[in-house]
């Protein structure tokens, strides 16, 4: 923590300045434009300590999870190394939170907020002012923690809070270390009136700190309607006075009128008479300085005459990349390491991208990485990325804190299962080893929580499902091992088992969901794939079918819109190599806003090797949903 440089701040009912760090590995779920080259050299050390790597190799990061978390993780190997950090935390001051996205080639929606980000931020209130205080409190000091020497940090916020966020940053960055308030333009839907007051709201601010002296912001040129003409301007006109108030100019001493001050200091002014800059009026007889023709001029505090907002993906907030290019241009420089933990569309990163800068971003929200990873595909030249999570370390952790037992280490598994039982709205069952509960006609299987659900645990289950003389089951998982589903599903139909698969949603590690109720569990979805060979001995993949079992989230007016099952699908890509280890993006296809045509069938492919490969297929649903297909060929 720095040391504050005031003896008073912010206070709040319940207030902590202790801020716990929990260091959890994070696992890499998807690499981006990554060479063959670069895969085989690096597969051994992609995420270990960079610093210890002799010759390594940097992915930039898209992570999805609570940011608190994993700007904590984060800390074991950037603590003091990211250069700038910009962040537009939630307002949710009565803001319309959904997304319009489009199915199919030209079917427009609206998708509400997941149940998980609905309770991740707005729920931030639920103690009113002091929980959201308590919870950006937090994550300011990890961002401190994560910033260089030379790091700066812009935090834009509204007219509501931002006040009192200015005094809890100045807390933890330090008063001294606050450089300015840069004001923004909202969008223009937003420039309405809000309540009772009667002046309309067109703005928001940006607040800048430094980490250190050693921080520096660069200057921005703003490009003026016309060139401006040169012109003699008085040089001791500037208000308030300094010491000492007199100029040496041209040999003579000169001194400012009352309650004013020279413009420039001596040496400052020595320059300019060298320069031919410095004049003395005919006149007057005061002095004067040449301000000379420009078709641009340096930026102030006001940035109003950009956009604050666009609305390329259809997000209700999205930052404009008019404004992040002043930011990060502000604030960095090429090859330094910029960071966004509340990324959204992913403005920020795909700025910075563009500019040269090397990233990591973070949301909570599934479809938020989704929308990111497809923006950044967009660009021409994109670098290597990784999309991570914590998985099931993150998992591991909330199972420990939240069922801890000293006194038997089984027992937090038992109430973990317990635990998910109750939320599927099953009762509890003795005497098995792979059924845990029963639901109606229904026994249930509850899967591990730092393991996938295998093809053996199933068929254990359907086994003493069979000895119970039951002939329904229904497994629970958080994941799922490769090319299950296909298998299984038969094998259970020739047991006389009606086998049901469902995702444990991330939901269930959020008390505030529990508590409201609000936790599905879905099925898993349905995809059918066709691998052919053409005559150059080379592979094709094609996409015969896909089924997602979540329609209750499309309003029934849209859904009677849909006629294809492809209109399901946003995204679609292949590892033509999967080694099961990290799915490694070889060949994409996806809709766009411009296009929202979708190849179903992939480009084809050559495999330099003989013998056995597995492709594994990744299909991403209009939520934001993944779905994979394994399947195995031989050259």
């Amino acid at each position: 923590m720095p040391e504050f440089d005031l003896p008073t701040g912010l206070y709040w009912q319940g207030k902590r300045t202790e801020v716990e760090r929990i260091s959890l590995p994070f696992q890499t779920i998807e690499t981006i434009n990554e060479s063959r080259a670069t895969r085989e050299k690096d597969k051994n050390s992609l995420f270990k300590d960079l610093n210890k790597i002799e010759t390594p190799v940097w992915y930039n990061r898209l992570i999805w999870g609570d940011n608190k978390y994993v700007m904590s993780s984060l800390l074991d190997e950037f603590a003091g190394k990211i250069d700038l950090i910009y962040i537009d935390p939630p307002f949710f001051t009565g803001t319309d939170q959904t997304i319009v996205i489009e199915v199919g080639e030209n079917i427009p929606i609206t998708k509400e907020q997941s149940i998980l980000e609905e309770f991740a931020y707005r729920n931030i209130w639920r103690d009113g002012e002091s929980s959201y205080f308590q919870w950006l409190y937090d994550r300011l000091v990890l961002m401190y923690d994560l910033l260089s020497t030379k790091g700066i940090i812009f935090i834009r916020h509204d007219q509501y809070w931002g006040h009192y966020v200015k005094i809890i940053a100045d807390e933890i960055f330090g008063k001294k270390n606050f450089q300015n308030e840069i004001i923004v333009k909202r969008i223009y839907k937003n420039v309405t009136r809000q309540g009772k007051i009667s002046i309309p709201l067109a703005t928001d601010s940006i607040f800048v700190y430094f980490k250190t002296d050693n921080a520096h912001y660069y200057d921005i040129y703003k490009q003026l309607p016309q060139m401006r003409e040169s012109y003699w301007r008085a040089l001791d006109d500037s208000s308030g006075i300094r010491n000492p108030p007199q100029r040496v100019i041209f040999g003579k001493t000169y001194y400012p009128p009352a309650g004013k001050h020279f413009k420039f200091s001596q040496e400052k002014i020595d320059i300019l008479v060298k320069e031919g800059r410095i004049r003395i009026n005919p006149e007057t007889g005061r002095p004067q300085y040449l301000v000379e023709e420009a078709d641009k001029i340096v930026l102030n505090s006001n940035w109003t005459d950009i956009s604050g907002y666009a609305f390329t993906t259809g997000y209700p907030t999205e930052n404009s990349e008019s404004l992040l290019e002043r930011v990060i241009k502000a604030g960095s420089n090429e090859g330094d390491l910029v960071a966004d933990f509340f990324c959204g569309s992913g403005t920020t990163g795909a700025v910075a991208e563009k500019l040269g800068r090397k990233w990591i971003m973070c949301d909570i929200g599934r479809f938020a990485i989704h929308t990111t990873r497809k923006r950044l595909l967009e660009i021409d030249g994109c670098k290597p990325f990784v999309i991570q999570n914590l998985g099931k370390y993150e998992r591991q952790y909330w199972q420990g804190v939240t069922f801890t037992n000293k006194n038997d280490e089984q027992k937090p598994v038992y109430e973990y299962i317990k635990f998910i039982l109750e939320l599927y709205h099953a009762e509890p069952v003795t005497g098995c080893l792979y059924i845990h509960g029963k639901k109606g006609k229904s026994l249930v299987h509850v899967g591990a929580v730092d393991a996938p659900v295998t093809l053996y645990d199933i068929e254990k289950a359907i086994d003493e499902c069979k000895s119970l003389k039951q002939t329904s089951l229904d497994v629970l998982g958080w994941e799922w091992e490769m090319g299950l589903h296909d298998v299984i599903q038969d094998m259970a139909k020739t047991k006389g088992v009606k086998l049901s698969l469902k995702y444990i949603p991330r939901e269930v590690m959020d008390p505030r969901a529990v508590q409201a109720g609000d936790v599905t569990f879905y099925e898993l979805a349905y995809l059918e794939v066709e691998v052919s060979k053409n005559i150059n001995e080379e592979f094709i993949v094609e996409l015969k079918d896909f089924v997602i079992p979540n329609l209750d989230m499309i309003p029934e007016d849209v859904r009677s819109k849909i006629n294809k099952w492809s209109d399901y699908i946003d995204y679609w890509s292949i590892d033509w190599d999967y080694n099961n280890d990290t799915f490694h993006n070889m060949w994409q296809s996806y809709r766009t806003k411009k296009d929202r045509t979708l190849q179903l069938k992939s480009d084809p492919y050559r495999y330099e090797k003989k013998g056995k490969h597995l492709i594994l297929v990744k299909v991403i649903d209009i939520f934001g949903n993944d779905t994979t297909k394994l399947i195995e060929v031989t050259v």
